[in-house]
């Protein structure tokens, strides 16, 4: 099912956001690699085309990727995540993640997830940033909603958890 803001949702600044095709997963490796370090780049790179995977473009050209996928948790029932999201750099401070994040949330929504979350380490400014400016709360490990969401997310190297209750 396409998420409520069609197939391809349109952001400021000329940005498009769609679901990637086959075509698009060299683009969005790219970007990972550029974007992340550790077990974050191998894991990034190994699970495209396994997550699903969104895509920001702008002129054509793809500047930014997101890897999702939704989950059960316990009494909050389904949760869609987003497991990795990166900019290219030259496109960073855009609205190009935010994009991402919203067509993300639609995607959600379209499949009955009452929450979106994501997670990263406290010192991702960036990331924190761009999602608290998106509604989402933040749980430190220790907080209850951290320990819930940890193993769904896959939290295990992470420090925060990010999440917003969606509306329908």
């Amino acid at each position: 099912m396409l998420p409520s803001c069609g197939p391809a949702a349109r952001a400021g600044a000329g940005v498009v956001v769609r679901r990637a095709t086959e075509r698009d997963l060299g683009s969005a490796a790219r970007i990972f690699e550029e974007s992340f370090t550790g077990s974050y780049r191998y894991w990034s790179t190994r699970l495209l085309g396994v997550l699903e995977v969104i895509v920001a473009e702008v002129g054509g050209r793809v500047v930014g990727a997101a890897e999702l996928y939704v989950t059960e948790v316990g009494e909050l029932g389904r949760v869609g995540v987003i497991a990795f999201i990166a900019v290219d750099r030259a496109y960073r401070r855009r609205g190009v993640g935010r994009a991402l994040v919203l067509f993300a949330e639609d995607l959600f929504r379209s499949r009955g997830c009452r929450y979106s979350a994501a997670s990263t380490r406290s010192s991702n400014a960036a990331s924190i940033g761009l999602f608290t400016s998106l509604g989402y709360s933040l749980h430190r490990r220790g907080d209850a909603l951290f320990q819930l969401l940890e193993a769904p997310l896959y939290a295990y190297e992470d420090d925060v958890v990010m999440v917003k209750r969606l509306q329908a």
